[in-house]
């Protein structure tokens, strides 16, 4: 899908999310990879600002998933298309303090 609408994803590579690098691995050339999860919102959000296509953000769980929530308002906010897939631990083990699990909720 993400070959075919021309996307590109933005994102920092973590245990909780390398199934999802295990899917886009044939995608190198549209999958920039960046130092830290707020940057690689913000990215998401400028692609998606001046190509009109969604940005599309992939980090693992935890505080990779937080670390994206100013970038996520300041999408929000511009009414920017933007999208955050976040790996996450097995969900037995949630709660328990196990590799950075924290609950997710919808919007």
């Amino acid at each position: 899908m993400f070959r075919e609408l021309g996307l590109s994803i933005f994102c920092l590579p973590g245990g909780a999310a390398i199934p999802f690098f295990d899917c886009f691995s044939g995608l190198s050339n549209q999958t920039d990879f960046n130092p830290h999860e707020q940057g690689a919102t913000h990215m998401a959000d400028g692609y998606a600002r001046v190509t009109g296509k969604p940005g599309v953000v992939l980090v693992t769980s935890g505080p990779g998933a937080t670390n994206t929530v100013t970038g996520i308002m300041t999408a929000h906010d511009g009414f920017s298309a933007h999208h955050r897939l976040t790996g996450q631990t097995i969900s037995t083990m949630l709660g328990k303090r196990r590799f950075s699990g924290i609950r997710h909720f919808r919007a």
